[in-house]
């Protein structure tokens, strides 16, 4: 028999009042917002940088490939401007000298060869020194200012074709 105080009802086991929840404490919950924060700005900031990095054209000249900065047979970047009256053509082979304005450097390109390419152009190979001093490259960039000039009035557009009616 349970012996009941005055003013108490009798509670059994499954009427105990529990104690309320505590919710976290504002604290805490600002410390793991500010550290899901940081998590989620060095993410952003890695695939940033890694994107980055990819798509910028660091190249080497031929002063710094005379200081030594490039070994034979290493792969790099090398830029520079094309000699006026140094191109020549044998086969599919692209021979040219190229220039920093303080040292030369002689070229020899395999790869294809853009349209825009003359002398005085700047241009950037990738490729490897070779043990007879010169730069073998297999891929060769066109450097330009990207200026855009339309065409004078009544000109057609540079490389673009006549059209002639059959009629």
């Amino acid at each position: 028999m349970t012996h009941q105080t005055q003013g108490t009802p009798d509670l059994g086991p499954a009427d105990e009042p529990h104690p309320p929840a505590r919710a976290p404490r504002p604290s805490a919950t600002r410390w793991r917002l500010i550290i899901c924060l940081g998590v989620v700005a060095a993410a952003l900031g890695w695939v940033t940088v890694r994107g980055l990095s990819g798509s910028l054209v660091y190249y080497l000249t031929p002063t710094d490939v005379a200081n030594h900065q490039a070994d034979v047979g290493q792969l790099v970047r090398l830029g520079g401007y094309v000699v006026p009256g140094s191109v020549g053509h044998a086969g599919s082979t692209l021979t040219f000298t190229i220039t920093d304005g303080a040292r030369t450097m002689s070229v020899v390109s395999t790869g294809a060869v853009p349209e825009l390419f003359r002398a005085g152009q700047g241009v950037v190979l990738e490729g490897a020194m070779a043990a007879d001093g010169r730069f073998h490259s297999d891929t060769l960039l066109i450097k330009h200012n990207g200026d855009y000039r339309p065409p004078d009035s009544g000109q057609p557009p540079p490389g673009s074709a006549e059209l002639v009616s059959g009629g």
